[in-house]
């Protein structure tokens, strides 16, 4: 591992060590990364303890979901189920699921939440594909990926409709998921704080520290290391933003890249004084400043 400048590309992280959340017990949680084809780094990030247990969807299904992504489709109150999947994935929940997560889906000190706000601040301006591939790979808990497709859709389902959110005509399947945004009843809104995004804007310095200026909006992501260099590549069409995040924790020191466009990776962090990003990775986008 090299500790001299930064790449003039993407900055990759070894994932942290981190605080276990509170209702977790004592004891740590490391997080590991895949080797890449960039130099990487270290981030020294402290991240609050009630971010930690978000961290748990991440590497589960790549990718960055926007709240304005795919709006020619479907959202959960399009009817994206019927009565009689959610009937059947009630069964499923009943045997496979509710000793951990409860019958009202209240969770427990093992699992988290799958209804009221706390679901929504999971999982709101995300994808149903997100939340089937969590499902998927990590339950039941004592034998995860052990469900066929057909039950895990179905247990989607009945989550659905236990939230709430109407049935249709068409059953839920595989195809298309990506397309189905989970949003509040008022529709899309702000990603929540604590929740792992990524921005994209210009590296500034000013007294307070480092600075992302004309910055994209924040986006939900579920990988916290550094985009790859395709993805670099291809966050440089997003246009110009209006927004400015504060930069917690960057290391090492990203001075030569300042005046650079870069890909910000980490935990929001909303506050009325101005939101913050505690960084957990960094990737040039441009060497110049989009005008």
């Amino acid at each position: 591992m090299s500790f001299g400048g930064w790449p003039t590309t993407a900055v990759s992280t070894r994932r942290p060590t981190l605080p276990s959340p509170p209702d977790s017990g004592p004891g740590h949680r490391t997080m590991q990364t895949g080797s890449t084809t960039v130099r990487q780094r270290r981030l020294h990030v402290s991240i609050p303890a009630a971010a930690v247990v978000l961290l748990s969807v991440a590497n589960l299904s790549g990718g960055v979901f926007e709240a304005q992504a795919g709006q020619d489709g479907r959202t959960v109150w399009d009817g994206v189920y019927t009565a009689g999947q959610a009937a059947r994935g009630k069964v499923v929940y009943d045997t496979s699921c509710g000793a951990c997560h409860l019958p009202d889906m209240s969770g427990s000190d093992e699992a988290r939440p799958l209804a009221g706000e706390r679901f929504m601040q999971d999982w709101r301006e995300d994808t149903l594909h997100t939340l089937f591939v969590r499902i998927r790979n990590l339950m039941p808990f004592d034998e995860p990926a052990t469900l066929s497709a057909d039950a895990y859709l179905d247990s989607v389902a009945y989550i659905l409709e236990f939230n709430g959110f109407p049935p249709g005509e068409r059953e839920l399947t595989s195809e298309g998921l990506e397309d189905i945004r989970i949003e509040g009843r008022d529709g899309p809104a702000e990603v929540p704080s604590f929740a792992l995004v990524e921005v994209v804007g210009c590296l500034t310095e000013d007294a307070g520290g480092w600075l992302l200026t004309n910055s994209t909006r924040a986006v939900r992501t579920r990988d916290p290391s550094a985009s790859t260099e395709d993805e670099l590549s291809s966050l440089g069409s997003r246009p110009t933003g209006t927004r400015t995040f504060g930069l917690m924790n960057v290391y090492p020191n990203p001075a030569e890249h300042a005046g650079h466009r870069m890909a910000v990776k980490g935990f929001l962090i909303r506050d009325p004084n101005g939101d913050r990003i505690n960084v957990s990775s960094l990737g040039m986008v441009a060497d110049a400043c989009a005008r």
